[in-house]
C-alpha cells in the first residue's frame, strides 16, 4: 500500500526534474550568465511536432474513447509532455499517476486502483475484478462531470501482463466514459501490450528525435533568457556538436551542453562517433578524382590504338643450292631454286666446254656455296632525304642518344603531323623537342622535354608544366633507351 500512496497525484515538477550537475557555476564565471539556461522549464518548446503531439493527448484525454500511447527513445521529452498536459488539462480533468516500479504484479496494480478510489469500490478477491471494478466505477466519475486520466510514464519497465490487464479492463469498460490509461515508453511498448494493425481502441503519438535547427530554437529562447551571447555559444561548430553528442534527445542535451560550452568535449569525438558525416566531406574530392581516372582512361585508350600495327606481308627467303661437278661425277642438271613466291624451277644454261681445253686443263672442284645477303638493320637505317616540318624543334636519334641523363617522353606516334601538332598546341613551352626512330618497320616520331640529371630534377620540373601537360603522366626515361 506504501506504493500506492506515494506520487498518486501529479503535480509539474513530479514528472519532469533536471540535475545541474554542478556546472552552471563555471557557465556563470566564464559566460556570465545571470540563470541557468538548460534549467528552464518554460517557455515549453512547440517544435519538432510536440505541440501537436501535446494538443492531440488533451483532445484525447479530454473526449476520446481511446487508450493513448506516447513512444519515443529516451530522453525525447515525454516526461515534459506529459507534464505541460498536466498543466494545461488539471482543472477540468483528473490526473493520477501510477509508478511502473509498483507495478509488479496485478495484485499491485488492483491496490494502486484501489488507492484511487478511496475505498469506494469493495475489495474483492480476485485482483482481475477489483481492476475491471474500478473502470466501471470511473464511468460514474466521467458522468458527474470529471473525467479521471492514469499516467503511466516509463512503462515499459512493468510487466507486460500488467499493462496487458489494465488496457483490457479500459477496452471492456465504457471508453468514452472511462478513466482514460497513458501508456508512455519506447517503441518496444507496442510489443510490450500485444498490439498489432487489427488492435482498435488505442492511438499512437510518436516523439522524433531533434535536428540541428530544432536544437537550436530549444536553446535560443533559454540562452537568452540568461543573458548568455547567442553567436558564441551557439555557434555553427558547438551546434553540431551538441546536437551529435546529443542525437536529437533533450536529457541528452542537457547534460552535454555544458561540457561543449565549457571545453571539456575534444572536437574529435564527435568525428569518431559519427564517421558517416566525415565521410560526406569527401565526396566532391572523390568526384573529381573518379572524373580524372575516366579522362586518363580514355587518353589511354585512344593511345592503344594509335599503336596498333598494321599487317606486314612476310616474303620468305629463298633457298639457293650449290652445283657441284667433278671428273669422277656425270655432268648433271643443278638443283632447281627453289622459291616460295614463285615455285616452277628455273633450269640454267651452260656454255658448251671446247674438248681440247677440257682435256689440257682439270675439272674445276666443287662450288663454293653461295651466302645470303646480310640484311640491313631497318632500325638503324637513315634516310638522308627526311626533311623535318620544325627543323628549331628537332633533334636527330643519334643526337638525343648522346645525351646524358634522363628526359620526360610526354607523346609518340607513327606520323610527324602528331608531333608537330602537339608542338604547336604548347608553342610556349621551351624545352619540348622530338625526334625520329623506327618502330615495327615504321618511323617513330617521339616528342620529349628537357634534359635533367635525375627523375627527381624531371619531375620538380614537370611539376611547374601546365595543367593539361601534368596530366597525360610524362613518362621519365634515359636518353640512351631513345
Amino acid at each position: 500500500m506504501d506504493h500506492a500512496q506515494q506520487g498518486l497525484t501529479v503535480n509539474d515538477a513530479g514528472l519532469n526534474s533536471l540535475d545541474d550537475g554542478g556546472l552552471f557555476p563555471r557557465l556563470q564565471q566564464v559566460y556570465g550568465l545571470r540563470a541557468n539556461p538548460l534549467d528552464m522549464e518554460s517557455p515549453f518548446y512547440p517544435d519538432a511536432m510536440r505541440h501537436h503531439a501535446l494538443e492531440t493527448l488533451r483532445h484525447l484525454s479530454g473526449f476520446g474513447d481511446m487508450a493513448l500511447l506516447l513512444t519515443g527513445s529516451p530522453g525525447v521529452g515525454k516526461s515534459r509532455i506529459l507534464a505541460e498536459l498536466v498543466r494545461s488539462e488539471s482543472s477540468r480533468l483528473e490526473f493520477h499517476r501510477l509508478p511502473a516500479a509498483a507495478l509488479t504484479t496485478s495484485q499491485a496494480l488492483a491496490r494502486c486502483l484501489l488507492a484511487i478510489a478511496h475505498k469506494s469500490i469493495e475489495t474483492p478477491q480476485n485482483p482481475s475484478e477489483a481492476i475491471y471494478g474500478f473502470f466501471r466505477w470511473s464511468e460514474a466519475r466521467a458522468r458527474k462531470g470529471q473525467r479521471m486520466v492514469l499516467l503511466v510514464d516509463d512503462a515499459d519497465r512493468a510487466p507486460p501482463e500488467c499493462l496487458r490487464m489494465l488496457l483490457a479492463a479500459f477496452l471492456a469498460a465504457d471508453r468514452g466514459a472511462a478513466a482514460v490509461p497513458v501508456f508512455s515508453g519506447g517503441h518496444e511498448l507496442i510489443a510490450m501490450l500485444g498490439l498489432d494493425e487489427a488492435t482498435t481502441g488505442v492511438h499512437q503519438v510518436h516523439l522524433r528525435p531533434l535536428t540541428q535547427e530544432e536544437v537550436r530554437g530549444y536553446l535560443e529562447p533559454r540562452v537568452h533568457r540568461a543573458g548568455g551571447d547567442l553567436a558564441n555559444l551557439l555557434s555553427a561548430a558547438r551546434l553540431r556538436q551538441i546536437h551529435e553528442l546529443s542525437q536529437g534527445s533533450f536529457g541528452r542535451v542537457k547534460r552535454v551542453t555544458p561540457a561543449v560550452w565549457l571545453g571539456m568535449v575534444p572536437a574529435a569525438s564527435s568525428a569518431r562517433q559519427f564517421p558517416f558525416r566525415s565521410l560526406l566531406s569527401f565526396r566532391w574530392p572523390a568526384l573529381a578524382l573518379a572524373l580524372l581516372g575516366l579522362s586518363w582512361w580514355i587518353v589511354s585508350a585512344q593511345y592503344d590504338e594509335s599503336l596498333v600495327p598494321e599487317p606486314v606481308e612476310v616474303v620468305p627467303e629463298r633457298i639457293r643450292k650449290s652445283i657441284t661437278i667433278g671428273p669422277d661425277q656425270p655432268a648433271s642438271q643443278p638443283a632447281p631454286v627453289v622459291s616460295a613466291v614463285a615455285p616452277t624451277p628455273l633450269t640454267p644454261e651452260r656454255e658448251p666446254v671446247p674438248q681440247a681445253e677440257a682435256r689440257s686443263e682439270p675439272l674445276p672442284g666443287p662450288l663454293p656455296e653461295l651466302q645470303p645477303q646480310p640484311e640491313l638493320d631497318t632500325q638503324l637505317a637513315s634516310d638522308p632525304e627526311f626533311a623535318p616540318s620544325m627543323p628549331e624543334r628537332f633533334v636527330t636519334l643519334a643526337e638525343a642518344r648522346q645525351r646524358e641523363g634522363v628526359t620526360a617522353q610526354l607523346l609518340a606516334g607513327f606520323l610527324e603531323k602528331t608531333a608537330t601538332d602537339f608542338l604547336e598546341q604548347h608553342a610556349e613551352v621551351m624545352g619540348l623537342q622530338y625526334t625520329r626512330s623506327t618502330r615495327q618497320d615504321r618511323d617513330w616520331f617521339v616528342v620529349f622535354y628537357g634534359e635533367f640529371a635525375d627523375a627527381d630534377a624531371a619531375k620538380s620540373a614537370l611539376a611547374k608544366l601546365p595543367a593539361d601537360l601534368q596530366t597525360i603522366s610524362p613518362w621519365i626515361r634515359p636518353f640512351g633507351g631513345f
